[in-house]
């Protein structure tokens, strides 16, 4: 059953509904306040209150005639002016809308790229609804909102009120870096049970390679990498690496088909060894086990705030140092509240 809200809000959404019976067409996929009632659910009802029926109606009947075809793990997104799409409608905002496939992430994420961009959230509408689709991608029903039924699909659905934004050109580049999150938060949490996987597999064959290393650290390092897997951090991207020494640098290169996570390799992506002199490459030869830091990127999941850089070298038969185990992510916000 779906959970109760407020009499007042059901009051609004109800006149909400009404309005977009007036403004249905026939092209609409589902009867419009079936969807408007699960749209607008969990919106507070200060914030419905805050515009008109026909406006709030009008802008959700768009967002759906906008995802009414979409395949499975691809995206919509597109960030607009009412006047764009040409419909008997207005608004004072730009409006982002999303749909995609329902995971964690993806609220706070988008939040994070809008703040970077300095641009306020007016408001926030963001239901996982409960679909149905054919092969096609069409959108064919609305499922009970709990979903659970076999065929149906849980998205998320975000549609976003933020300062106007008159160049189109902005938009567009808004756009591709909403894009570009959303395959960050796509690739981390579908790799992310393979990412944990990698720190147990790491810790039970940390001995292998005979490294140079005392066995009360390597218990440690153990315990570390189980730690994290216990839910202590939050794996985002994992990648090995080999190391080749030069006489006078040494290259830091990625081994092919080791990236996870947000060090997964795009398509069309160069990803190129890193050239190590100096301190870098003194660094790169010492006989540690375990280096903790942040890393100098931000993270565009989650949080904004430096990654977390776990790396944990590896070992030639010499006890030499050969290459590194790198895993980026965050340590869970339990981990900075102990």
């Amino acid at each position: 059953m779906p959970i109760a809200i407020p009499a007042a809000r059901q009051k609004l959404i109800e006149r909400i509904a009404a309005a977009a019976r007036q403004l249905n067409r026939r092209s609409d996929t589902l009867k419009p306040e079936d969807f408007i009632r699960q749209y607008y659910h969990g919106v507070a009802e200060e914030d419905l209150a805050d515009y008109s029926g026909k406006e709030l109606a009008a802008a959700a009947l768009a967002h759906l005639r906008f995802s009414a075809i979409r395949r499975s793990r691809r995206p919509l997104v597109r960030v607009y002016n009412s006047d764009d799409i040409r419909e008997n409608w207005s608004s004072a905002y730009t409006i982002v809308e999303i749909a995609f496939d329902d995971m964690p992430f993806l609220v706070d994420s988008l939040g994070m790229v809008l703040t970077q961009a300095g641009l306020p959230i007016h408001l926030m509408v963001h239901p996982v609804l409960a679909v149905r689709r054919d092969r096609a991608g069409r959108l064919t029903a609305l499922a009970n909102a709990n979903g659970g039924a076999a065929g149906v699909r849980r998205e998320s659905w975000q549609h976003i009120y933020t300062d106007r934004i008159g160049d189109p050109a902005r938009r567009r580049e808004l756009e591709r870096k909403i894009h570009s999150t959303l395959q960050d938060v796509q690739a981390a949490v579908s790799d992310w049970p393979q990412m944990r996987q990698r720190a147990l597999d790491v810790a039970q064959s940390i001995e292998d390679g005979a490294p140079p290393i005392s066995a009360g650290e390597i218990r440690e390092v153990k315990a570390l990498l189980e730690w994290m897997a216990a839910d202590h951090f939050t794996f985002l991207g994992y990648r090995e690496y080999r190391l080749q020494r030069g006489r006078t640098e040494d290259l830091i290169e990625p081994i092919a088909d080791t990236g996870l996570g947000i060090l997964r390799v795009r398509a069309g992506k160069d990803v190129r060894a890193t050239k190590l002199t100096g301190a870098l490459r003194e660094h790169a030869h010492e006989p540690d086990l375990l280096t903790i830091t942040k890393a100098n990127s931000m993270s565009t999941i989650h949080r904004a705030t430096y990654l977390d850089y776990v790396g944990l070298k590896t070992f030639d038969k010499n006890g030499r140092v050969q290459g590194e185990r790198r895993f980026l992510g965050l340590f869970t916000s339990s981990v900075y509240n102990r």
